[in-house]
């Protein structure tokens, strides 16, 4: 058995939320990256090992990924039916089941969520604010291989890279990519997403911002998620302002012949929240922008510090070298010298003496 144990805040938190849902019991994945939040993990790591370790000494058995969960069958009441009518004009499916069935967690992917969709298409309404056939009905997987990767990057980029003409440094801003959209926070906001549009607008926008960038950082990455998520709010906002409009310009005025006030202020505000939101994105894509050019700027220092360093250890070299081989030549003169002193002849002649006088 793995040595590896939880904390007491790891076990509190999954034991929190075990018993949280006695109808609804967490899976055994749930669980995992509740305590290992933004981490991939599964039953088969040390850190899932650990948690089922941990369930087992309380007695309890968490459902496998693999295992199915049988659901009873959901259905939708009168005044269910009626509150959809009445709302449907300015709320989408998810937002409704969140109210109908009094909770704020639920997403497009819950058959709460399905079923009130359901309800919307057969009425079939020319007015509602959300296509039923826009939403999703399974979890986005982010591409995992180069090819599958490149193809959204030609996707979004209307084909800036040519597959015939693939570089190392192509090679190595797609392998960053990967690993971006690979992340679980990635993963976790593009599945909030209740229809399918903005959920490509997302991916599109941080594909976007992000496939050249292959130096960015953790914290960066998380700054140009929230940065693609704005982009979603916007153009939400957007959306909401033109289905308001549509509204108002079909409504037949009153005897006074005033419109009524109360699309008006509402579109009015939706033009306060979609101004906020595009100065919320400007400032952000700024910030980044600059602490990637600070960081860069600093890089290049960097490398031309480690240039002048080896330059002027270069010259120091060549400078030890001219020192050794001075030294080299003072030494052989010197012993030449040492060497002519010790002759007989050259001391006979100096002295002015023959062989014979010797």
């Amino acid at each position: 058995m793995s040595s590896f144990k939880l904390t007491e805040d790891q076990e509190k938190v999954i034991l929190d939320e075990w018993n949280s849902r006695p109808d609804s019991p967490p899976a055994l994945l749930e669980l995992i990256r509740l305590a290992f939040p933004n981490q991939d993990l599964d039953g088969r790591t040390k850190e899932g090992k650990a948690v089922k370790a941990f369930l087992a000494s309380r007695s309890i058995k968490a459902r496998a990924a693999h295992e199915y969960k049988a659901k009873t069958k959901i259905s939708l009441t009168e005044e269910d039916e009626v509150f959809i009518k009445n709302n449907l004009e300015f709320m989408s499916s998810v937002e409704m089941a969140r109210i109908l069935f009094k909770d704020p967690n639920l997403s497009n992917l819950n058959q709460e969520a399905r079923v009130v969709s359901d309800f919307i298409k057969e009425l079939e309404p020319a007015t509602a604010f959300e296509s039923p056939d826009e939403v999703p009905t399974e979890e986005y997987k982010p591409p995992k291989t180069f090819d599958k990767t490149l193809f959204r990057v030609n996707r979004y980029t209307n084909g800036s890279i040519d597959k015939n003409k693939i570089t190392a440094k192509i090679k190595k801003e797609i392998g960053s990519l990967i690993n971006y959209i690979n992340t679980y926070r990635f993963c976790y906001q593009i599945n909030t997403y209740v229809t399918t549009t903005d959920r490509e607008l997302f991916e599109s926008s941080f594909i976007r911002y992000t496939h050249d960038k292959p130096d960015l950082t953790q914290e960066e990455v998380d700054q140009y998620i929230v940065l693609s998520s704005e982009v979603v709010i916007s153009a939400s906002i957007q959306r909401r302002k033109e289905h308001l409009t549509g509204l108002l310009d079909n409504i037949v005025e009153d005897d006074n012949g005033r419109a009524s006030m109360s699309l008006v202020e509402a579109i009015g505000k939706t033009e306060t929240e979609y101004n906020q939101s595009v100065n919320r994105q400007q400032k952000l894509l700024n910030d980044l922008k600059e602490k990637r050019s600070d960081r860069l700027r600093n890089q290049i220092k960097e490398n031309a510090s480690i240039l002048n360093l080896v330059k002027v250890w270069k010259d120091e070299e060549s400078r030890v070298k001219l020192i050794k081989l001075s030294e080299i030549r003072r030494k052989s003169v010197r012993e030449e010298a040492e060497n002519l002193s010790t002759m007989d002849e050259i001391k006979a002649r100096i002295l002015g003496l023959d062989e014979n006088e010797i």
